[in-house]
């Protein structure tokens, strides 16, 4: 028993924080465990403790975090029927806005949660909303430029891309959308107010203990653990694993108020934004507009410690912040004030042994882009299907090594990406005249200085007088205004200023792409130009790009149409629980290999099902057999060819016809996918 106890992981102590200390308090010398197979139980200490008995939750999947990312985990592997807990360490759902922009890919994930993804579309607000971001003096002040994020992307062509669309939802809202989902998934259990306290390694699996918020301590056993706990994540910390990058972008001070008031003006005025970037003499931030509907709003405003403290920022100077950049008086409530330091990291690696990481405990970006949120989300849909193939013998444990590969990746790039967008806010500042790079600079030069007592106070006042100085040159009274105004216009009238779709990084991201060179600390340039037409490919690694079926099912021996405008994001959603092989072949080749696929499921039962698009191979569809419609214009020509598409949409291979139409090469490209033969009474693993 001591010997699993004192396991550790890259050096760290299995108990993370916690140390020796909680070790020896919750495994006394000589104690044995009794884990119960069942859902929970109880069980007692060794003969030395006979009074100490403490619960044990055994389960196959224990998610730490319950934000979007844990969410979704815990509703994808309960799609597939695999048992989860999920452990929040907060007693309920916060009221802080967060994230709220939610990209094309998440919305297609949504869709195979439920009705989530109707539901989150019905709670968003109207896109007239949110469609565009304004530069001004003020929210109701004067408006130097706006950029309409939309126009290009409302016609036939964008229809092309997705059967879904983008959506803006707070985290907040979008929350008790997801836990209504969870109440309905009897393989998923969340516990509230569940505090992690450490974990070490067990015989087949993770052993952790978390402590209730009465104060009572856990046992969780589970074959694997995903940390989804944040920023700090506990579980990152309790395996070992770094996270390498720019720890210290830059400081901003997040405030959340409501105003029925400022609403109200913005939708008379018709001034509806998501984000207004506000600069004048008073302040300079973003207000971020989570909903004009009920009136809230979240001011982001950079601070610069330690010449500005975090006391500074009382309720009253930030209400006198807020008024300034509405630039009209207006009734508000402020509801928090939080300071956040901006970050951009992404750890060693996602995986150590039968531990992952997801979302935030993953990868950090700056808010540029809305990355965050969806990155997580993404990870979770990448690393469900795996986990619940290998939990119920469809694929060799093998297939996880490729998760954190293959979204470690797709963090780098998203990283970069969001630097790359920050910086694209930096220019609009410098068109006033203002550096947030050099500033922070010349600050922790006189922040260096403070630390002789002497000099503390006077350089303390310098430095704020230097941070107002830098502001009055946003007046509207500068000499440089008219010139101010000009370059701003050639910003964004040249599309240079931040934008807020970005279909190929959002659906067209492909994991066979080469690594981006990165030695851990400062992260390379975005390699890409500023726009390009996104034309969806169907490449290794890239997302199946959308297309409408038309659907048709047995009835006997007749085959007979059951639906039209089906998509195949939606198709492969419906069965998950298996690879789908689509077959663009004449009936003449289409019929080889159906023969072969069918001789291979007779000797060995793998979880694919067969599709045929646009190519009848005769006879009836069997078990494991589709047959569809589809218009294929609007992508590259590809014939005789079979497709092999992963579980979440992703091309893992694609065939050129005629192969080697022997059951032999089927079985051999399917084990080299990660696959592996199951028994034949688990062959209907269709969800």
């Amino acid at each position: 028993m001591a010997s699993l106890i004192r396991g550790s992981w890259g050096g760290v102590g299995c108990w993370g924080r916690a140390g020796s200390r909680l070790e020896a308090a919750l495994f006394p010398a000589g104690r044995c465990l009794r884990l119960q197979v069942a859902e929970i139980g109880s069980t007692s200490s060794g003969d030395k403790d006979p009074g100490n008995k403490r619960e044990v939750l055994r389960t196959s999947v224990a998610i730490v975090g319950g934000g979007p990312t844990g969410v979704t985990l815990s509703l994808l592997l309960s799609s597939f029927g695999i048992r989860n807990v999920v452990l929040e360490r907060k007693a309920r759902v916060s009221n802080h806005p967060q994230a709220h922009f939610i990209n094309t890919r998440t919305m297609e994930i949504f869709r195979q949660i439920g009705r989530l993804e109707e539901r989150v579309r019905a709670k968003s607000p109207p896109m007239s909303e949110w469609r565009s971001f304004r530069y001004c003096e003020g929210v109701l002040g004067h408006t130097f430029g706006k950029i309409d994020h939309f126009e290009e992307y409302e016609g036939e062509e964008s229809r092309d891309l997705s059967p879904t669309v983008v959506a803006h939802l707070s985290q907040n809202r979008l929350l008790p959308l997801m836990h209504e989902e969870l109440e309905k998934c009897p393989s998923s259990t969340f516990l509230w107010g569940e505090e992690f306290l450490g974990l070490a390694p067990a015989r087949d699996g993770v052993r952790m203990t978390t402590r209730s918020c009465r104060g009572e301590d856990r046992i969780v056993e589970a074959d694997y653990l995903v940390g989804a706990d944040g920023a700090h994540s506990l579980v990152r910390e309790a395996v070992g694993i770094q996270m390498k990058g720019d720890g210290h972008m830059q400081s901003i001070m997040n405030v959340h108020f409501t105003s029925r008031a400022l609403a109200s003006s913005l939708k008379s005025e018709a001034s509806e934004a998501m984000l207004y970037f506000v600069y004048n003499p008073s302040v300079v931030g973003v207000i971020v507009a989570h909903s004009i509907e009920t009136g809230d709003f979240v001011a982001q405003i950079p601070f610069f410690p330690p010449v500005e403290s975090v006391s500074k920022y009382t309720e009253e100077h930030c209400s006198n912040l807020l008024l300034s950049a509405i630039r009209r008086k207006v009734d508000l409530e402020i509801h928090n004030i939080k300071p956040w330091t901006m970050s951009a990291l992404v750890a060693d690696d996602f995986r150590r042994d039968r531990v992952f990481l997801a979302g935030d405990s993953a990868h950090l970006f700056p808010p540029a882009g809305g990355f965050g949120m969806n990155t997580g989300v993404q990870d979770a849909h990448n690393l469900a299907w795996k986990i619940a193939y290998v939990l119920r013998g469809s694929a060799c444990p093998s297939i996880l090594h490729t998760y954190s590969r293959e979204r470690r990746k797709i963090a780098i790039k998203n990283t970069c990406l969001s630097i790359a967008n920050f910086e694209e806010t930096v220019k609009v500042a410098r068109a006033f005249g203002l550096d947030p790079g050099l500033a922070s600079g010349v600050l922790k030069v006189i922040s260096q200085a403070t630390k002789i007592s002497p000099l503390q106070q006077p350089l303390e006042r310098f430095g704020e007088s230097l941070l107002t100085l830098g502001k009055l040159q946003t007046s509207s009274l500068s000499p440089l205004r008219p010139f101010q105004q000009m370059y701003l216009q050639g910003l964004l009238t040249q599309e240079r200023s931040l934008r807020l779709l970005y279909p190929e990084e959002d659906i067209g991201f492909c994991y066979e792409d080469p690594d981006i060179e990165w030695s851990g600390s400062k992260f390379p340039k975005w390699p890409k130009a500023r726009r390009s037409n996104f034309s969806p490919k169907i490449r290794t690694g890239c997302r199946f790009p959308h297309l409408e079926l038309r659907l048709h099912c047995n009835a006997g021996a007749a085959t007979l149409p059951q639906q039209d405008g089906v998509s195949i994001i939606d198709l492969i959603g419906e069965h998950k629980g298996s690879f789908l092989m689509l077959v663009l072949a004449n009936s003449g080749r289409g019929k080889e290999f159906r023969s072969a696929v069918r001789d291979l499921q007779e000797e060995s039962q793998f979880a694919v099902t067969t599709v045929f698009v646009n190519s009848n191979p005769g006879g009836a569809m069997e078990p494991g057999e589709l047959l569809v419609d589809a218009d294929l214009s609007h992508l590259e020509p590809q014939s005789d060819v079979a497709i092999v598409l992963r579980p979440d949409g992703h091309v893992a291979r694609i065939f050129k016809l005629p192969i080697d139409l022997s059951s032999e090469c089927l079985q051999r490209e399917l084990l080299s996918l990660g696959l592996k033969p199951r028994e034949k009474e688990h062959r209907n693993f269709e969800l």
